[in-house]
């Protein structure tokens, strides 16, 4: 009987690993550029709701359901690429085909750039989810000094979004699983709190969070310039400039828009802060700042990405840099930090779900004191993330090892 039992158990233990197995497959693969072979960053890879992003060598992986066929691989100015997809394992190689379009003549002649941005605004009830959305997404910050990496901080989160007529006020992000690492042998920290964090989703998302740069009263503070036009998902775009040339009380950044010339969908934004006056951008950048520290802003940018499913507009994917000085006074050189921050969207949620405020992850909370260190290869499991560059990897692991050859006391 003890036989029997054993037998059993063992049978039990083998189905239960099958089907976790089979819960979803992997797909890699390298996205480039058609004619030139050069890898392309940030492209957006989606099956379904389901997707993620390229690196920066243009590499991805991709968690799928089995029953899965197919891939939509998409950036600005390129033709987009449906895939078949095999089976788990498979790797891909991608060239996408860059695209000229068409100048659309008849609306931008109705129609001037400044004109164009105010009309993609007012529909942004109509391009734009008009009902509570749940996402989840994946969060990482990275902290260098000059070229050495200081920390990883990395988290698969939870995401709630009002529609995209309220402000941002009851939208939160919670953390459901993150790792961080840190360089063990430095004594350099950052001792200023600058904004980003797993928040970044709600507070970069400008289309919604209009306070960014389309608050209604620094409108008129921009020259709008009409670019040309692009391409994506197959669908032509309006390029448009805007450029501070007023004064106010806080810096301004520049932005170049995307704009959906049938829908006038924002599809993306960049954005990067004038830096003329260095006061106004360090209010900006800064939540707090040690008494005693000198601080310098350099650069600040935004890219923010959507895509459009079933006819609704969603956000898909934001980057944030920083870089700037700190100087304690005492020291002769100022130290040159950057930090980069990159949000995507992996799954929108079937139902939505709120997130209590004791989950809630706030803006002025730090990620590296909320998640512990992690070594375990599979960390993420069926969880999506952006693949790490090279140079990353090769952080991670060193970080890794540093922290193993800690003594635990």
């Amino acid at each position: 009987m003890q036989i029997i039992r054993h037998l059993l158990t063992i049978l039990m233990v083998t189905v239960s690993t099958t089907i976790v197995a089979q819960d979803f497959i992997t797909v890699t693969g390298t996205v480039t550029d058609r004619q030139t072979r050069q890898p392309l960053p940030y492209a957006s890879v989606v099956a379904g709701t389901v997707g993620t992003v390229t690196n920066e060598q243009g590499r991805f992986t991709l968690k799928v359901n089995p029953a899965t066929k197919e891939l939509t691989i998409s950036l600005i100015g390129y033709r987009s690429s449906n895939v078949s997809i095999k089976g788990d394992g498979q790797t891909l190689a991608v060239g996408l085909q860059p695209q000229d379009v068409t100048l659309n003549e008849v609306v931008v002649n109705n129609l001037s750039a400044e004109n164009l941005v105010y009309e993609a605004l007012r529909k942004i009830s109509l391009n734009y989810s008009n009902t509570p959305t749940s996402y989840k997404g994946f969060y990482r910050e990275v902290i260098q000094k000059r070229r050495q990496y200081l920390s990883i901080s990395e988290a698969v989160v939870e995401m709630y979004k009002t529609p995209y007529d309220n402000n941002i006020m009851f939208d939160a992000v919670s953390i459901m699983r993150g790792r961080r690492m840190m360089n063990m042998k430095s004594s350099d920290t950052i001792a200023v709190k600058v904004m980003g964090g797993p928040t970044l989703p709600i507070y970069a998302d400008v289309v919604k969070n209009q306070e960014l740069h389309f608050y209604p009263n620094d409108l008129s503070s921009f020259a709008y310039a009409y670019l040309g036009d692009e391409q994506l998902d197959d669908r032509p775009h309006y390029v448009v400039r805007m450029s501070p040339v007023k004064t106010q009380p806080y810096a301004l950044f520049y932005a170049t828009l995307y704009i959906d010339q049938r829908t006038l969908a924002f599809t993306r934004a960049d954005l990067h802060l004038d830096m003329s006056n260095r006061h106004k951008a360090a209010s900006t950048m800064l939540l707090h700042r040690p008494q005693g520290l000198q601080f310098t802003p350099i650069e600040l940018t935004f890219n923010i990405f959507y895509r459009t499913e079933g006819g609704v507009t969603y956000l898909n994917y934001i980057r944030n840099e920083m870089r700037f000085k700190c100087d304690w006074r005492r020291r002769l050189f100022a130290s040159p930090f950057t930090v980069v921050s990159e949000f995507v969207v992996t799954d929108i949620m079937p139902e939505p779900k709120t997130i209590r405020g004791r989950d809630s992850f706030r803006r002025h909370d730090s990620l590296y004191d909320n998640v512990e260190f992690f070594s375990e290869p599979d960390f993420w499991g069926p969880d999506n993330i952006i693949e790490p560059s090279e140079p990353l990897n090769r952080a991670i692991e060193r970080l890794r090892r540093s922290v193993e050859k800690v003594p635990d006391y």
